[in-house]
């Protein structure tokens, strides 16, 4: 943990820590990552360990439970996966993306802090110790099978991880998961799906829910694993399958437990169920109930929405296949009775990952400019918000400014905030206040 950045005026200053110093313990307790430092700096009086070059020293601070030292640390390294998924999408990436696009974390750090996924094949009983110590809760966890040869063959493992035992002694010992299934047709469905359930719902209320989302494949699968799509018929199989065993659950436990990404509801063309069908949306940023929630965000924001706008605007939005039919059936008819605006839908074909990839998280750059410039140009392109990552950049390194210039046109990355995005067109341009 070496401090990068410290703050002026802070009690790291005061206490003559310097930026370069290596925080090596603190009351004794090794200190490997930002967990460590926030769980063991808490205390009240510290006495902190300081490697500087060479040299070890200690430095001692009375503060109050919830002041912070006010330093600022470099970047640590994560864990690397090991396995070796026979689904895995970073395996399926072109070659020529940022590096960062390739690195396969494992780490179950990053799953407490960020909610990323892990499989927990790397967690030793010194991790398992730790997570329970310092109460990591709740984890994501990337079951897939509980069913032992079934999992080895989807993760490319020779031995037994322990999945079961692992997973029972944080339930044990309090620790809340939430289960991801990455359903491979052929591999992990029928009896294994429901053997796996079966395993997870008896770690309720530990396994906190269960989300089944379909593999994604993209073009780029040379000498890659021979796999399956998810197709119409496999999707309504599938609901037809776990629909009813949730129900039973939500007699039985008081939440329905599995739920269901939308691709499968949207490629079986079957209606979106209602919110409550999803408690408190557990695994929205997994893509399970986000559409619902883009539409009941919709729905409630209307009564506000303005009968015309000032002057007739021409707005072109941008989807991907999965969402196109929702996007003209919910949205469309009730935006067109607003007066002087003009809606156009335009759906973008993934041709950098290929036509079987349908969600607008995987839509790139070049993609939405090769599709709107054969279109006549709009006065405003709204993009999904889940098309570019925090930093702004599609998966292709393109940005959204990059895309406005090269169309000549003004585009807005949209954060499903209908009331302000209206308004502010009776102001246009003046766009940049949405």
């Amino acid at each position: 943990m070496i401090v990068n950045t410290v703050e002026p005026g802070s009690l790291a200053e005061a206490a003559g820590i310097t930026p370069g110093d290596e925080i090596v313990s603190i009351n004794d307790k090794q200190i490997r990552d930002p967990i460590d430092y926030r769980f063991y700096s808490s205390d009240e009086f510290l006495e902190i360990e300081i490697k500087r070059g060479e040299n070890f020293f200690r430095v001692k601070i009375e503060k109050d439970y919830d002041d912070d030292l006010g330093v600022i640390f470099e970047e640590i390294q994560y864990r690397h996966c090991g396995n070796k998924c026979i689904f895995c999408f970073v395996d399926q990436n072109p070659p020529g993306l940022r590096d960062a696009l390739y690195f396969k974390d494992e780490d179950y750090r990053l799953s407490f802090i960020y909610g990323n996924y892990v499989t927990l094949t790397n967690v030793s009983k010194n991790d398992l110790q730790r997570i329970v110590e310092q109460r990591l809760s709740p984890l994501y966890v990337s079951v897939h099978a509980t069913d032992l040869e079934t999992r080895k063959r989807m993760l490319g493992i020779r031995g037994d991880d322990k999945l079961l035992e692992k997973i029972n002694f944080l339930a044990d010992n309090g620790i809340d998961i939430h289960a991801q299934i990455v359903l491979c047709p052929g591999i992990n469905d029928g009896k294994i799906l429901d053997q796996t359930i079966d395993d997870l719902a008896n770690l309720f209320p530990a396994a906190q829910s269960i989300a089944i989302v379909p593999l994604g494949l993209t073009r780029h699968r040379q000498k890659l694993y021979p796999l399956q799509p998810v197709t119409p018929k496999f999707s309504a199989k599938i609901i037809e399958q776990l629909e009813p065993r949730s129900v039973v659950f939500k007699k039985k436990l008081g939440q329905y437990l599995i739920y269901l990404a939308d691709e499968f509801y949207l490629q079986a063309k079957k209606p979106l169920p209602p919110a409550d069908r999803y408690d408190e949306f557990p695994q929205i940023e997994n893509g399970v109930g986000m559409t619902r929630e883009f539409l009941d965000s919709f729905k409630e924001q209307m009564a506000s929405f303005p009968h015309r706008i000032k002057q007739p605007i021409r707005m072109t939005m941008v989807t991907a296949k999965s969402a196109d039919p929702v996007l003209r059936k919910e949205i469309y008819p009730l935006l067109a009775k607003i007066e002087n605006l003009s809606v156009e839908i335009v759906s973008v074909t993934n041709r950098f990952y290929g036509h079987s990839v349908t969600v607008t998280g995987l839509l790139t750059g070049q993609d939405i400019f090769h599709q709107l410039k054969l279109i006549d140009p709009a006065e405003l392109i709204l993009l999904p918000g889940n098309c570019v990552n925090y930093a702004g950049v599609f998966l292709d390194e393109w940005t959204p400014e990059k895309l406005s210039k090269e169309l000549n046109q003004r585009l807005l990355v949209f954060d499903d905030d209908w009331i302000s995005l209206l308004q502010n067109l009776n102001t246009f341009p003046d766009l940049a206040k949405v």
